[in-house]
């Protein structure tokens, strides 16, 4: 399944159950965001998750939170706030679940999970289209 076919039913699903789905994100909104990334963290984010971004500006569903581009919870904020724990400045941090945090290098490769407290990896994955469709496959 694409990324756009499991985003399509995960919005049909909270559609369904009368749950809030965020609209996309605009090009000014990804390029705000990118430019923001770069600056504050020299990050790049995956192109991946800007097609995340195109299908919803973030998004909460059974326990896993990807990031939109601006607040409610936004990359650039949540990034601060994951950075205040020692051995994140070299990760830019996309989403959380309830035990692990989804990341990628500052370039916007090596997707993996990280344990929140500990720091372990917990899981990795291929490229970032692959860790968004296993996660949120594995939540429909």
């Amino acid at each position: 399944m694409t990324l756009g076919e499991v985003l399509a039913r995960v919005l049909a699903d909270k559609r369904r159950h009368g749950e809030i789905v965020r609209a996309p994100a605009g090009r000014a909104g990804v390029a705000a965001v990118r430019a923001a990334l770069s600056e504050e963290f020299g990050a790049d984010l995956p192109a991946a998750y800007t097609e995340f971004l195109q299908h919803c500006d973030g998004l909460d569903h059974d326990g896993l939170v990807l990031y939109g581009s601006a607040s409610g919870p936004g990359l650039v904020e949540m990034n601060r706030v994951w950075r205040e724990a020692p051995g994140r400045a070299d990760v830019l941090v996309l989403g959380d679940t309830d035990m692990d945090l989804l990341v990628v290098t500052l370039d916007g490769t090596g997707p993996r999970l990280l344990d929140k407290v500990g720091g372990d990896v917990a899981g990795t994955f291929p490229d970032v289209t692959a860790a968004l469709v296993e996660l949120l496959t594995a939540r429909l």
